[in-house]
């Protein structure tokens, strides 16, 4: 009777251990493995913060749309998707912006671009992704905020702070579920 008790024991804990497991890969899908990989090495950028920020910007939705009519996975206006693809010497038509091939290109390189600006500083990076660069950069400029002008010691925009703060989770979750992105 012991050893059918332990059994069962021993199987509660494996059926428990395997429902979470599969729990978490639910809670943070990976799609378009090919585009972050691909866009994400050329750029220059970590896979799993590409990863981290289309999971935060639109759980890998690639028709989403927000308040401020930013589309696609990677959530860009029609405004950041005309400059990137300029920059990149590309041509993009109504509804490229969609594709998310094309969104991610466009994203990636936004967010090399804010990277670039601050310094490699991930989370000013996608601070600036989420508030604008012109932001950041007034923030990083208020002693009231950022002591040394380089690092912020608060972001003044809660739902930018709480962006920052989802992203470097996020990030943490796909490395730990994602090894080999």
């Amino acid at each position: 009777m012991k050893l059918i008790k332990s059994l069962l024991g021993t199987a509660l804990t494996v059926a428990l251990l395997l429902g979470a497991i599969w729990g978490a890969y639910r809670l943070f899908p990976l799609k378009f493995i090919d585009e972050i990989r691909l866009y994400s090495d050329e750029m220059g950028v970590d896979r799993h913060l590409t990863a981290s920020l289309i999971k935060a910007e639109s759980n890998f939705n690639e028709n989403a749309v927000s308040g401020a009519d930013a589309k696609g996975v990677m959530q860009l206006t029609d405004e950041t998707a005309a400059f990137c693809a300029s920059k990149l010497g590309i041509t993009i038509n109504d509804g490229d912006i969609y594709n998310p091939d094309i969104n991610i290109r466009l994203g990636v390189y936004y967010l090399k671009r804010m990277l670039d600006i601050f310094g490699g500083d991930e989370s000013l990076a996608v601070a600036a992704y989420n508030a604008g660069e012109g932001r950041v950069a007034q923030w990083l400029a208020d002693p009231s905020v950022s002591t040394d002008g380089a690092t912020l010691e608060s972001i003044p925009y809660k739902e930018t702070e709480r962006h920052v703060k989802k992203i470097n989770v996020y990030k943490k979750i796909y490395k730990l579920l994602y090894p080999n992105l």
